[in-house]
């Protein structure tokens, strides 16, 4: 029994150790792609930044592209879970959209989401590339169409006006996150004015007649 149950111990502190291991080499990747650049980005600087060698990477990805995908869904999964994991507290219309605004917008003007776009139009241009980019986009657009049922629970909408609104905000927000320089970003308080003119805008879009 005492034998067994070291065992599991010392198994549990491996499966411990590869996972730890593993979380590393993904953010190394991360950090590299978003400070050189995709192109940049090169395995034997991911291996260095993550203070392992290429056989690690080998071990845990078997190859770039599967590094790649692993990072891909590492950011998937932690953007998934916070908008599933998103309560609308308030009842009028503008404040819960206000939320949606500062939750989505808090995600798409992080390294991660700049990274992951990266990643996905680097890979959609190489033929060669195994990385399942429209698995990852489809997987987003679910989480955003059960954040926007959240949205207008209870609210009586016309499908059409709802569908519009809905393009419009995620795709302003992704277009304002795109056009940040993370080295020169532009004032705080002019990007809260437009996100709030997003909030009216969409407002006005759902309760028009």
């Amino acid at each position: 029994m005492r034998f067994l149950h070291r065992a599991r111990i010392m198994n549990n502190s491996a499966l411990k150790k590869r996972e730890s291991t593993r979380i590393r080499v993904i953010e190394a990747a991360i950090n590299c792609i978003d400070r050189e650049g995709f192109h940049a980005a090169h395995t034997n600087r991911i291996a260095k930044a993550a203070d392992v060698s290429w056989g690690v990477i080998q071990y845990h990805f078997a190859d770039k592209d599967g590094l790649l995908q692993a990072v891909i869904d590492h950011i998937f999964d932690d953007f998934s879970q916070t908008l599933s994991e998103t309560a609308l507290t308030h009842t009028d219309l503008q404040d819960r959209i206000r939320q949606i605004i500062e939750v989505v917008w808090r995600l798409v003007s992080k390294k991660e989401y700049r990274v992951s776009i990266a990643i996905l139009r680097n890979s959609g241009q190489d033929p060669s590339s195994s990385i399942d980019g429209q698995q990852q986009l489809s997987r987003w657009a679910k989480k955003t169409d059960r954040l926007w049922d959240k949205l207008l629970s209870g609210i009586p909408c016309d499908t059409e006006k709802s569908q519009m609104a809905r393009h419009i905000l995620f795709a302003t927000l992704r277009g304002m996150a795109d056009e940040v320089n993370p080295r020169k970003s532009r004032r705080k308080k002019q990007m809260e004015k437009e996100r709030e003119a997003l909030a009216k805008a969409i407002t006005f879009l759902l309760t028009s007649p």
